[in-house]
């Protein structure tokens, strides 16, 4: 008997796939209704245990299928390791059950954007049917077995990883890190050696900016992204304007680096000699990000008015990529020209670690949501901030702050869940109150 534990897509992906081998299973949530499972109408209550966990339910059970939302720690599976049960992600069942060239990405920030974009990549180079994007970024992995594609990008958060012993890829990225779900993981040291394991059995590793990337690149078949790229950054910095901010080209060039690896595994080029890659291949690449339409929700302008931008970044949901987007604002508005509205679940996050640097770009700050005191407590004597109810009072204040040549910026660094079903829902609000349906 399988015990499927924690519900949603992830969930909902594991009966999908267990009964189309028919294979028995068993539900465990700790939400007396879980989203999704209504739409299972072949299930009995027999079939679910809802409202809590019973750790006394494996006794009959051989394996437990756990979805990411599920805590490391959670008793089920505490005892389920004691008892020497097996358990498994829907991320290790797809690696295991299938032949497809795999690519796993992983980072605190720019996962959804690199997958995004290396899908568009290889898509446009191998074949469209060839290439399919599924993890983190919304179709769950199991979802696509059955598809046929010989290319699989799959997404990953820190509870994916956690989860998942087997993690064997043919190409692994680690984007960056810093610090996110630390009311999960407790500390930076162990949400950074979480995310390092994407590194440990892959045929190329592929490493973005950080301080972190130093020892993991003396690992023979790591590669650091910004060398790779190096010698055709003149080419790169070209695609760089309004329409795409400065941050977004350690992604072009991450995706561009997923590329020449995959060069590399079938043997037209070879990493460890970059001077040799061709110049037409980057160009090639270059051309394909002309078609590229950028994600909606991460740093996406959404109109103008009265000379004052409006850019809508609901899909920061940690303080780095908060970082980010107000470092581009300033590139390319200047200092103090920020009306930044940020605020939500905090998730654990220290707001004190905000560089000074980076702060020299908000002109003011408005915050929102369920630790908006915490954040004001860490940043009021660094910049001049507001307390607001809600979103609509941030923004109808900041509106009424900015002036010609400004920026009105929703940029959360925090999960949304505390008002909004999610980052997509909290991101249409800012834009309906902004007036830019």
């Amino acid at each position: 008997m399988n015990l499927i534990l924690g519900f949603g897509e992830t969930g909902a992906s594991f009966v999908r796939f267990l009964e189309t081998r028919g294979l028995p299973y068993l539900i465990m949530d700790s939400r007396l209704n879980p989203p999704g499972l209504s739409h299972f109408e072949t299930l009995s209550e027999k079939d679910h245990f809802l409202g809590g966990f019973n750790k006394n339910v494996l006794n009959d059970i051989k394996r437990v299928l756990v979805s990411p939302g599920i805590d490391f720690n959670n008793e089920v599976l505490v005892r389920a390791r004691k008892l020497g049960i097996q358990i498994s992600t829907d991320i290790e069942i797809f690696i295991e059950q299938t032949n497809t060239r795999k690519i796993l990405i992983t980072g605190t920030n720019g996962k959804s954007t690199v997958v995004s974009m290396a899908g568009h990549l290889l898509q446009n180079i191998y074949g469209e049917d060839k290439v399919v994007c599924s993890g983190n970024i919304g179709k769950p992995v199991l979802d696509t077995i059955s598809l046929g594609n010989s290319i699989s990008i799959i997404e990953l958060s820190s509870f994916n990883i956690e989860h998942s012993k087997l993690l064997s890829s043919d190409i692994s990225v680690l984007l960056n890190i810093d610090q996110d779900h630390l009311d999960r993981h407790l500390s930076l040291e162990k949400y950074s050696q979480i995310k390092k394991a994407i590194l440990k059995k892959t045929k190329r590793g592929l490493i973005g900016p950080g301080s972190f990337k130093s020892q993991l690149l003396k690992e023979e078949n790591n590669y650091d992204i910004e060398a790779l790229l190096k010698p055709f950054e003149k080419d790169l910095s070209s695609l760089i304007n309004q329409d795409w901010p400065f941050h977004e080209l350690i992604n072009i060039k991450a995706a561009i680096a997923i590329y020449i690896a995959m060069e590399d595994l079938n043997g037209k080029l070879n990493l460890n000699n970059i001077k040799k890659i061709d110049e037409s291949l980057i160009k090639e690449s270059i051309y394909h990000f002309n078609s590229f339409k950028r994600m909606k929700h991460r740093y996406e302008i959404i109109g103008i008015r009265d000379g004052v931008t409006f850019i809508n970044d609901s899909k920061s949901t940690n303080i780095s990529s908060l970082e980010v987007a107000l470092n581009s604002a300033q590139r390319q508005h200047g200092k103090k020209k920020v009306l930044l509205i940020c605020g939500g679940d905090s998730k654990g996050q220290d707001f004190s670690k905000i560089s000074e640097k980076t702060l020299e770009s908000i002109k003011h700050l408005f915050v929102f949501g369920k630790d908006k005191q915490i954040i004001m407590n860490e940043l009021r004597n660094r910049a001049e901030c507001s307390l607001t109810k809600d979103l609509e009072e941030a923004l109808n204040l900041a509106w009424s702050k900015s002036l010609k040549g400004e920026v009105i910026l929703l940029s959360p660094a925090c999960a949304s869940t505390d008002m909004f079903s999610n980052y997509k829902q909290r991101g249409e609000e800012f834009r309906s109150l902004s007036g830019f349906n």
